[in-house]
């Protein structure tokens, strides 16, 4: 009995030695796979890529608050930070390119280039490249615009954009052909404005008052439509109608000193001295830097002649616009009343040289 016991003991004894043993045996392997390292890598990258981004958009707020507030010298080195740290930032391109346009064309065109070259979805860079370029090379800025349409299988902006620059270089057929384009992509008021704007140009006026009918249709709170429609009218002698779409176009804008000024001069062509002198004296009270508006009210002086007068305003018109040849004429015309002759013959010429061609016959007759 005693040797069973001893035996059933030794042998439970012996198996939890065993057992221990070989738990304590047992080496944990830390090692960890090739792809779990790869996933450790990338959630490495991944994380200093976020702070990377962070660092970078925090710069450009503040910069993009620097702009907002014109500070551009301040906004631009902050805009630079945000590059240096993330250099594929399209929109710290195109808004460090806003604050260069305040001081360097030349680096505004290259970072607006950078912009498109990062987003070639996004337009707006291409068309600032084109609108610095038209304010020194219109041949430049005429092939950005056909490049736009390269790229983005035409644009109705881009096609008004340029059909204003060869409005400026007086290619009228070429205009009216782009804003044709223009609106046949998208009907927008300002091409129709300007096509006939263009149609006018050419004398024809029923084409012109045709789209600026639409125009209006299209929007009827643009001042300057009304503006147009009304010297079409006035061009073709409709006194009536043209007095009304004048008005209508001072409702729309009340500070609309153009308006009030071709309405005084019409009537002026009336001989409606009061109500001529009521709308150039409300122009010039809106605008008392407005040339013409002078010229006008010299115009209805000497209408009544009181020459003295008239002279006083047409020094004004000049002295605002020094190359204004319509108020040398006038003036000229105006010294002869009062027997000024060589002042007389001096303006004439000077209209003349400035392309008046009626101070021509005012020049040869009186002048040699």
């Amino acid at each position: 009995m005693n040797k069973q016991i001893f035996l059933f003991l030794t042998v439970i004894f012996t198996t939890n030695f065993a057992f221990t043993q070989s738990i304590d045996s047992i080496i944990i392997d830390t090692t960890l796979t090739d792809l779990e390292l790869s996933f450790q890598d990338s959630v490495a990258a991944l994380n200093e890529e976020n702070e990377l981004f962070s660092s970078s958009r925090k710069a450009y707020n503040v910069a993009l608050a620097l702009f907002n507030n014109q500070n551009f010298q301040e906004a631009i080195v902050n805009f630079n930070n945000a590059i240096v740290i993330d250099s594929a930032f399209s929109q710290a391109y195109f808004y460090r390119a806003k604050c260069y346009e305040e001081s360097d064309n030349a680096l505004a065109i290259l970072d607006y280039q950078k912009a498109f070259s990062l987003d070639s979805t996004n337009f707006s860079p291409l068309y600032s490249v084109a609108r610095i370029q038209a304010l020194s090379d219109l041949e430049e800025a005429i092939t950005t615009y056909h490049l736009i349409n390269s790229y983005s299988n035409h644009e109705s902006k881009a096609y008004y954009e340029l059909g204003v620059l060869f409005y400026l270089k007086d290619d009228i057929d070429e205009a009216i052909i782009c804003f044709t384009n223009s609106i046949s992509l998208s009907k927008d008021a300002r091409a129709f404005n300007d096509r006939a704007s263009c149609y006018r140009i050419l004398d024809n006026n029923e084409l012109a008052i045709k789209d600026y009918l639409t125009a209006i249709a299209l929007n009827s709170n643009l001042a300057f439509i009304y503006n147009n429609l009304a010297s079409t009218y006035r061009h073709q002698g409709d006194s009536v109608k043209a007095l009304d779409y004048y008005s209508l176009a001072i409702d729309r804008d009340a500070n609309y000193v153009l308006a009030y000024n071709n309405r005084g001069s019409l009537y002026l062509d009336l001989d409606d001295i009061e109500n001529a002198l009521n709308d150039i004296d409300m122009a010039i009270s809106i605008d008392n830097d407005y040339a013409p508006a002078y010229n006008n009210k010299g115009v209805t002086f000497h209408r009544q002649a009181k020459y003295i007068e008239a002279l006083d305003y047409f020094d004004r018109a000049i002295a605002l616009k020094n190359n204004y040849g319509k108020a040398y004429l006038n003036r000229g015309i105006t010294r002869q009343m009062i027997r000024d002759e060589d002042g007389a013959c001096n303006d004439w010429r000077r209209a003349k040289d400035l392309g008046i061609d009626v101070a021509n016959k005012y020049f040869s007759s009186d002048c040699n």
